[in-house]
């Protein structure tokens, strides 16, 4: 009983953590002004270093919400608790100027624990998309008269979740996540002009409450002596969101507000992968992902969403993690990415988007309890934006992400003799 005592307190202790987690978003980007916003990786430090893999990784040291099949690798007797955050500096590139921005957000929380034998649970809290950007662009209208039209967005969209995995039998697994959507999103738009005393605005409001559901399945083997593979799938369930959407236009003592009726919807999402394990020390892994967006509307036509398509492919190597020499227990990660865009931009396609990234993971020890302890997850990232049409902005992302995850023996039975 003490021990769910302490999983209710963690949860709540999670739920206050993130309730103000969002107060700044950790975006600055003119793209997040199209479809949703800019779509977070959904996913935990591992899979950060390793360029967004884990369809096939699966640890009872780390928690990989990437595939809830491998929630039931959780350990009998311990309960991880992981958080994460990113500080980033990105730079705008356009017609040879340049300017960079500052960021820093909160980026999630997440635990696991194991229920019973073969059942393993997630909870936790993270973005599903977020939206950021201020800009002003000036045009000639003719003669004398020239406008400035002043760009502005915030908001997002959340995703607090729950998952179960479940090994029916040894060597494959099954899970499922059901998840909670829910956000705001404002966009404004207002236009001055030099010879005019009527400036209208423009507002895009929308209100989303909604569900996410997304299934998994791992299959695990020796193939050989020190050889060892993992396959995994998994599907995400697309459907029509429930979201009160309106677009205003504000011109003189006019106000016009119209419902938007159609749109808002989330995409079937198809993901697979595999990760090939030598000798417990080596790792490597690739994974691609689908998304159906096309033909979805957002706040107008000329807001359309394109179906989309991601690689990663990471590379893991851990010398000893049951040596009890730090320098064994560290390990070393990298990755690259690849992902098209979801949206249309300015009746095109918007940006590919590049990346690399490579980290390490140092263990932190409990003296007082060998099955209690810590691991820092550190990665460094740099991402591009790569612009698809003439006049577009290039984005340039360097990331400096961080997980704390704390390995705790809540379940254990201490015996007294």
């Amino acid at each position: 009983m003490k021990s769910l005592y302490k999983i209710f307190a963690a949860l709540l202790l999670t739920i206050a953590a993130s309730a103000g987690a969002y107060a700044d978003n950790g975006i600055n980007s003119p793209y997040s002004r199209y479809g949703l916003g800019i779509l977070t990786n959904q996913s935990l430090g591992i899979n950060r270093q390793m360029g967004g893999l884990g369809y096939g990784l699966r640890s009872d040291s780390y928690i990989n919400i990437l595939n809830p099949a491998s929630f039931s690798e959780a350990d009998t007797l311990t309960m991880l608790f992981e958080a994460g955050f990113t500080l980033q500096d990105v730079n705008f590139r356009e017609n040879g100027k340049s300017v960079n921005a500052l960021n820093a957000s909160f980026d999630y929380v997440a635990m696991q624990f194991r229920i019973c034998r073969g059942l393993g649970m997630s909870l936790g809290f993270l973005p599903y998309s977020t939206v950021g950007y201020s800009f002003s662009e000036t045009r000639d209208a003719g003669t004398t008269n020239e406008s400035v039209s002043a760009y502005n967005g915030t908001g997002g969209i959340y995703q607090p979740y729950v998952g179960l995995g479940w090994q029916p039998f040894k060597g494959f697994s099954i899970g499922v996540t059901g998840s909670f959507i829910y956000g705001n999103i404002d966009h404004a738009i207002n236009t001055d002009f030099t010879n005019s005393d009527v400036d209208p605005i423009r507002k895009y409001e929308a209100t989303i409450r909604s569900y996410k559901v997304d299934f998994g399945l791992q299959y695990y083997a020796t193939i050989a002596k020190k050889h060892e593979i993992t396959l995994g799938a998994t599907y995400s369930l697309g459907h029509k969101m429930h979201a009160k959407a309106y677009r205003t236009s504000q011109n003189a003592d006019v106000t016009v507000t119209d419902t938007i009726k159609s749109g808002f919807r989330l995409p079937h999402t198809y993901g697979g992968g595999f990760t090939y394990c030598y000798n417990k020390q080596w790792k490597f892994g690739a994974d691609y992902t689908f998304q159906q967006w096309g033909g979805t509307t957002f706040f107008g036509d000329d807001d359309m969403g394109i179906d989309r398509h991601k690689v990663s492919v990471g590379l893991e190597y851990s010398p000893n993690e049951a040596s009890n020499k730090f320098y064994k227990m560290i390990s070393y990660r990298g990755g690259l990415h690849f992902a098209q865009p979801y949206t249309a931009v300015k009746g095109g396609n918007g940006c590919n988007e590049y990346g690399i990234s490579a980290g390490i993971s140092l263990p932190f020890m409990n003296r007082n309890n060998k099955y209690s302890h810590a691991a820092v997850h550190i990665s460094g990232q740099y991402v591009h934006m790569s612009p698809k049409q003439a006049g577009m902005i290039a984005e340039n992302y360097f990331r400096l992400n961080i997980g704390i995850t704390f390995n705790e023996a809540w379940f254990m039975k201490l015996k007294v003799k």
